[in-house]
C-alpha cells in the first residue's frame, strides 16, 4: 500500500473535493467566479517562490532552456492542441477555450513536481520563466491569429496578462530577493490548496450544465487531451533518448511540454467569454490528474 501512497496525496484530495464540490453543490458558483482571478493570482505568486534567490542574476546561462520552455509549452503542445482542435471542434465556445489553453504557459504545479521526480532543477526553472515571458508576446499572437472573427477588447485581455502573469511572478521574485517568503512557507499550502479548490470547483460549478449534457465536441475535446498529453510525453521521450539527454533533462522537458496551466486559461475564458469557453480547461485538468498519478507511479513518487 505504501507504493500507491500517492494516491491519498494532499493535491489529489484538493483536486477531487473541488471537482466534486462543483458538481454536487454548485450553488457558490457565482462567488467562486468572482474569485477565481484572485485565487490565480495568488498561486501565480506563491508557487514560484520555489525557485531559488539569484536564480536569475545570470541570464545568459538560462538562455537555452528558456527557449526550450516556449518550444515544449507552445510549439509541441500548443500546436497540437489547435491543429486537432481545427478539425474536431465545431462549437464556438470550446474552440475559444481551445486557443486558450494552446496560448497559455506551463502549470504551475511543475516547480513542485521537478523536484518529485528528480528532474533538472535549473532547466524546469528557466524553461517555467521563459514559457511565461514568451506568453506575454504568444497570447495576444494566437489570440489575434485565432480568435479574430470574435469581438475582442484587446484591453482587457492586456489587463489580465498584466494581473495574472507579469504583476505576480514580478511580486514572488521581490519576496525571494527580501527574503519574506520565510515567512509565507509555513502557511503556503494551505494557501495554495484554498485558491486551487476555489479555481476548479468556479470552473465545474459554472459547466456543469454543459457537462450534463455532454455535447459530442466535448467527447472530442477529452479525446484531444488524452492523445495530445500522452503523445507529447512518448515524443519528449523518445527524441531526448535518441540524442542521448541525461534522465533529469527529459524528465524536465517532460513537465514543461504536458502540462499547462489550465486554471488559468479557464479563468481567462470564465472571465472574458463564457462558462462554456472555460469546460476545455477542466477537461484538460482532470485528463492531467491522471496523467500525473500515472507519472508518479511511473517514477515511484509517493506523495
Amino acid at each position: 500500500m505504501a507504493r500507491f501512497k500517492y494516491l491519498v496525496s494532499r493535491s489529489n484530495i484538493v483536486f477531487l473535493t473541488s471537482v466534486l464540490c462543483g458538481f454536487i453543490l454548485p450553488q457558490a458558483n457565482i462567488v467562486a467566479a468572482a474569485l477565481t482571478l484572485p485565487a490565480l493570482t495568488v498561486i501565480l505568486t506563491i508557487t514560484p517562490l520555489k525557485i531559488p534567490r539569484g536564480f536569475f542574476r545570470h541570464p545568459k546561462k538560462l538562455i537555452g532552456s528558456a527557449i526550450r520552455g516556449n518550444i515544449m509549452s507552445y510549439f509541441l503542445l500548443g500546436n497540437l492542441i489547435i491543429l486537432t482542435g481545427i478539425f474536431f471542434i465545431l462549437d464556438e465556445a470550446l474552440w475559444i477555450g481551445m486557443v486558450l489553453i494552446a496560448a497559455i504557459p506551463p502549470a504551475v504545479a511543475i516547480l513542485p513536481l521537478s523536484k518529485s521526480f528528480r528532474a533538472d532543477a535549473a532547466s524546469t526553472y528557466a524553461g517555467f520563466a521563459g514559457a511565461y515571458l514568451g506568453a506575454l508576446l504568444i497570447i495576444p499572437l494566437i489570440g489575434l491569429g485565432f480568435l479574430k472573427d470574435i469581438p475582442l477588447n484587446i484591453w482587457d485581455i492586456i489587463l489580465l496578462i498584466a494581473e495574472l502573469i507579469i504583476l505576480p511572478l514580478g511580486f514572488s521574485r521581490l519576496i525571494v530577493e527580501r527574503e519574506w517568503d520565510k515567512i509565507i512557507e509555513p502557511y503556503e499550502n494551505i494557501i495554495t490548496d484554498c485558491c486551487i479548490f476555489i479555481v476548479f470547483y468556479s470552473l465545474t460549478a459554472n459547466g456543469r450544465a454543459m457537462l450534463l449534457n455532454w455535447p459530442d465536441d466535448l467527447s472530442f475535446v477529452a479525446f484531444i487531451a488524452v492523445i495530445g498529453i500522452f503523445l507529447c510525453a512518448l515524443a519528449i521521450k523518445k527524441t531526448g533518448e535518441l540524442f542521448h539527454a541525461s534522465e533529469k533533462k527529459i524528465t524536465s522537458l517532460l513537465l514543461l511540454g504536458t502540462m499547462k496551466n489550465y486554471g488559468l486559461s479557464g479563468g481567462i475564458a470564465l472571465v472574458i467569454f463564457s462558462r462554456e469557453a472555460a469546460l476545455p480547461s477542466l477537461v484538460f485538468a482532470i485528463i492531467t490528474f491522471f496523467y500525473i498519478n500515472w507519472l508518479k507511479y511511473k517514477y515511484k513518487v509517493s506523495t
